[in-house]
């Protein structure tokens, strides 16, 4: 189960072997960093997905990350948590999405600046992946009204081109329109 202290411990290992300073954090985690009463099964997560924007390369910055401290390594094994180094392109979010995302500058790491998108943001990306970790994710944010699935029905118009079919895309959304809470 992932928490604040964990999340700014792996960011803390994350800047320090990758000498960056700048990291976008996409995936289930990035809730800590967007909202308060958050369900268990909204952080039943033991990684966090984190990227370096200004990275000159996004591969080598994924697989530093996952050698030095993703799952399977030293670090992992002795915390029993871990970062998972993607890329940008990881999460399948609306095109407009930085203009939502908020800066965060003061979480306990100085000189240490971490871009969260916004959470329907990041609940359109679990949208796409539609793993069942991923369904149990939105239901818990519709339940607890973290998600909100108008908002993210407003943004499937802002979809990059993929190959989930539009029609696939809407069937997921009245799935997750049917998980409960406000509309």
């Amino acid at each position: 189960m992932m928490n604040r202290s964990k999340l700014i411990h792996i960011l803390r290992a994350v800047a320090s072997v990758s000498n960056e300073s700048k990291f976008v954090l996409v995936g289930s985690a990035s809730v800590l960093l967007n909202s308060k009463n958050i369900p268990a099964d909204m952080l039943n997560t033991d990684e966090i997905d984190v990227y370096s924007p200004e990275s000159s390369d996004e591969e080598w910055f994924s697989d530093l990350i996952f050698g030095s401290i993703g799952k399977g390594s030293i670090f992992a094994n002795t915390f029993s948590y871990y970062a998972d180094g993607v890329s940008s392109k990881t999460a399948t979010m609306p095109t407009d999405w930085r203009d939502r995302a908020k800066d965060i500058e003061n979480i306990g790491l100085p000189d240490i600046t971490v871009t969260v998108p916004d959470i329907n943001d990041i609940a359109i990306a679990k949208m796409f992946a539609w793993r069942d970790k991923d369904k149990i994710w939105l239901m818990a944010g519709v339940r607890s009204l973290i998600v909100k699935p108008k908002l993210m029905e407003a943004r499937l118009p802002l979809l990059p081109d993929t190959d989930t079919p539009r029609s696939e895309m809407d069937r997921r959304m009245q799935v997750v329109f049917s998980y409960g809470g406000p509309a």
